[in-house]
């Protein structure tokens, strides 16, 4: 006689067993880099809320895989039960059901349409100290705010299962339970899937449909939010916190990712450009004239052509100097003029009446989050890119030396907020010279010269940035 059990009580090496489970979650068939083992894992939860791993190895995917959906009931008897390894069990997770083609599965028909599940959600606010990091144990999200937009892409197998689920359903407004996703700092936090992530679509749990019902009741608000497009802009309210910790300048390495200093800005002593011909679209440059429309090379599209407001500056504090690039708005509102502005002054030979922003900038302190640019310039130096800054109330926000390395950054107060539409362009048309503040380029004031590196950092950034794209996705 098989015996109906709790998850918690099968056992290894147990026979004769049964034991009704609802499919949480069902991952993509993956393979292992040193063997060709191909195998795909599932969570199965019962009605305690207790949970096991089931993982169906090579052939048997094809046989048992499809049986098994996502948030159906099913009855399973005599899978063969094994303790997961030490090194990969979590607290929920310790045993594993192997599944094969011997395995009995039968679908149970039952009128319960709510799992009995708990998930630990992370709020969007939360998500910044994950960025990039590498222990999947804290990484549990739920796309589960209400004001605030997040972009999430979606790689491989993901497009054509998940994705084509919430396409499908996206006039019903879809919730979605993210689970093990990676954090990167595209324009401060966007989400994307890797191997091992579930996507869970409107899932059977009390928080999936109060928030969907909120979408109902809220239709115009995500009207709003979708044509004002801030799910590509940067939001400081997600990466920015009040207590935000900074390193000093001279501890700046390019390796790091996600990085954020308190500096003065610095661009005096450049002789530079300050704008480009961009596509309107992807912000590459072109060699496309003012409002001509053109096939851009980068995004495939035909866009017309725009000045974009860019410009090179030395972040400083009192440890050294790094060179950065700013651009679109967050350079205008610095600049205190319009990309096309500053396109009419050039053209018509006019030097740009920087002065009194100059001296302005003098006296002023800036939390700066930057990121490294990976493609090295024609002079060799490692440039970073002005992700966001905003200005310190005052001075006392910024720690010297000393009490910087002893102790974490005082909360700044911040004076003003830029939403950057950055997109991640390296341009560099700026020389410098050495002066007795920390500089970090050498002067040159030759235009062709200008015009030469900024084709050779446009070139290098679309490179690099068609290399990034040889995988399909969907954002």
């Amino acid at each position: 006689m098989e015996k109906l059990l709790s998850i918690k009580e099968i056992v290894p090496d147990m026979q004769d067993w049964s034991c009704k489970v609802i499919v949480q979650e069902k991952q993509q068939i993956t393979q292992s880099l040193s063997t060709p083992t191909k195998k795909q894992k599932l969570i199965f939860v019962d009605t305690e809320g207790s949970k096991v791993e089931g993982i169906i190895f090579n052939h048997d995917i094809s046989r048992v895989g499809p049986i098994l959906q996502v948030y159906k009931k099913y009855k399973i008897t005599n899978a063969v039960v094994r303790p997961i390894d030490s090194k990969y069990q979590t607290a929920e997770l310790t045993m594993q059901w192997i599944l094969t083609s011997k395995t009995v599965i039968e679908e149970d028909a039952d009128d319960e349409d709510i799992m009995p599940v708990k998930f630990n959600y992370t709020q969007f606010t939360d998500l910044a100290q994950y960025v990039d990091r590498k222990d999947k144990s804290v990484a549990a999200y739920c796309l589960h705010v209400r004001s605030q937009a997040v972009m999430l892409s979606m790689w491989d197998d993901f497009i054509k299962n998940e994705g084509q689920q919430i396409i499908a359903e996206i006039g019903n407004y879809p919730v979605i339970i993210c689970r093990r996703l990676k954090v990167n700092n595209y324009n401060g936090v966007a989400l994307s899937t890797w191997f091992d992530s579930a996507i869970l679509v409107d899932p059977p749990v009390q928080e999936a449909r109060e928030l969907k019902n909120w979408a109902i009741r809220n239709t115009k608000l995500l009207a709003a939010i979708i044509d004002e497009k801030s799910y590509i802009k940067y939001n400081p309210q997600i990466s920015a916190k009040p207590d935000q910790k900074t390193i000093l300048i001279s501890n700046v390495r390019p390796s790091q990712k996600n990085i954020w200093v308190k500096a003065r800005f610095s661009f005096q002593h450049i002789f530079q450009k300050y704008w480009y011909m961009s596509c309107k679209k992807c912000c590459r440059g072109t060699a496309a004239a003012d409002g001509v429309i053109f096939m851009c090379n980068t995004c495939k599209e035909k866009h017309p052509a725009q000045p974009r407001c860019r410009f090179d500056m030395d972040l400083c504090d009192d440890t050294g100097a790094i060179t950065a690039s700013v651009f679109g708005e967050q350079a205008e509102k610095l600049l205190k003029f319009t990309a096309l502005e500053i396109m009419d002054h050039f053209k018509q030979n006019i030097e740009l009446p920087l002065e009194a922003v100059h001296k302005e900038l003098e006296s002023k302190w800036f939390l700066i989050h930057i990121k490294p640019v990976q493609a090295q310039m024609s002079d060799a130096k490692q440039r970073y890119t002005v992700i966001y800054y905003s200005e310190l109330l005052n001075s006392d926000a910024v720690d010297s030396p000393a009490e910087s390395k002893n102790a974490e950054s005082k909360n700044p107060t911040l004076l003003i907020e830029l939403q950057s539409d950055t997109t991640d362009i390296v341009t560099s048309g700026a020389t410098a010279i050495q002066e007795t503040k920390p500089t970090s380029k050498a002067r040159q004031c030759l235009t062709q010269k200008l015009e030469l590196l900024a084709d050779q950092a446009n070139n290098t950034s679309c490179s690099v940035s068609e290399g990034s794209k040889k995988k399909s996705r969907l954002m």
